[in-house]
């Protein structure tokens, strides 16, 4: 499996890069335009999250009929309501979430 591995520094500057190669990837990888915004939205909350003070990491491991994405870096500190809102928004664009210290994992399917 291919990997395309992007770190950026922890200002918000950066997010719109980003969305962009999110989206070029998506779209060259066969997903739908609704699929495509899902995915910009999707990386954007990632990415936001782990804004703290250290480099933000992403990973991207494109497959025939899938893109996984993984976001790493230190989590920035959020009030319960916000880690909430940020769980639903990965939840109901990503086919697949998994969130755990450093990590934010997001697959999603290529639907046809």
């Amino acid at each position: 499996m291919e990997k395309i591995s992007i770190t950026i520094p922890p200002k918000k500057i950066y997010i719109k890069s980003i969305r962009l190669f999110t989206a070029s990837l998506a779209s060259d990888l066969g997903f739908n335009i609704e699929e495509v915004e899902d995915l910009r939205v999707v990386i954007s909350e990632a990415i936001n999250y782990k804004l703290s003070d250290t480099d933000v990491t992403i990973e991207f491991l494109p497959a025939e009929k899938n893109l996984e994405i993984k976001v790493l870096g230190k989590d920035k500190t959020l009030d319960e309501r916000a880690l909430k809102m940020r769980d639903l928004i990965l939840k109901e664009l990503s086919d697949e979430v998994n969130i755990s210290d450093g990590e934010i994992k997001i697959l999603s399917l290529i639907h046809i």
